[in-house]
């Protein structure tokens, strides 16, 4: 019961920001472009730009906040998650290049919180499905297996059926 209430909540934040990354992507793309854009021309990708990645950070984040939400795949979903909020908090939030007080002060504080949720969507990739779904997933294994019996056996049968007309002919 508690996970049905509890990652619909912890995903709630990654949906709200990944919306607001990708609807308006530039602030974050001007906070990560002077690490992020060398590395891509290095690495021979110097047509993605830094928005282009706060873009696609904004989206997949909706899509596996999304994902976990509806604890569809929860662990993969929070993995992912886990990922992308570990890479915005290094990349976003590097509180030990600043040299004012106050501005070290706001990017460890929002430093820590993205990795407080990489802790909590660590936590959530824990517990796994449900009960529910795993009876559910279960019960849809035995219904594959009895499947795959009566196809085996049908196909003895016919085998059997075949050789015995084959037998008939020749005798007559």
């Amino acid at each position: 019961m508690l996970r049905a209430l509890a990652r619909p909540l912890l995903a709630s934040w990654f949906v709200y920001e990944g919306v607001q990354t990708y609807l308006e992507p530039e602030e974050p793309a001007a906070r990560i472009a002077p690490t992020v854009e060398p590395a891509l021309k290095e690495i021979g990708l110097e047509e993605v730009k830094a928005v282009d990645l706060v873009k696609f950070h904004g989206a997949a984040s909706v899509a596996l906040a999304s994902m976990l939400a509806l604890s569809r795949t929860p662990r993969l979903a929070a993995l992912g998650l886990a990922g992308l909020a570990g890479a915005a908090a290094a990349y976003a939030h590097p509180f030990w290049k600043e040299t004012d007080e106050e501005r070290r002060t706001q990017e460890l504080e929002q430093f820590l919180k993205n990795v407080s949720l990489v802790g909590g969507v660590l936590l959530a990739a824990a517990v796994g499905h449900s009960p529910r779904h795993i009876a559910r997933k279960k019960a849809h294994k035995d219904k594959a297996k009895a499947k795959a019996t009566l196809a085996k056996t049908k196909a003895k049968d016919a085998k059997v059926a075949a050789k015995a007309a084959g037998s008939k002919k020749r005798s007559a």
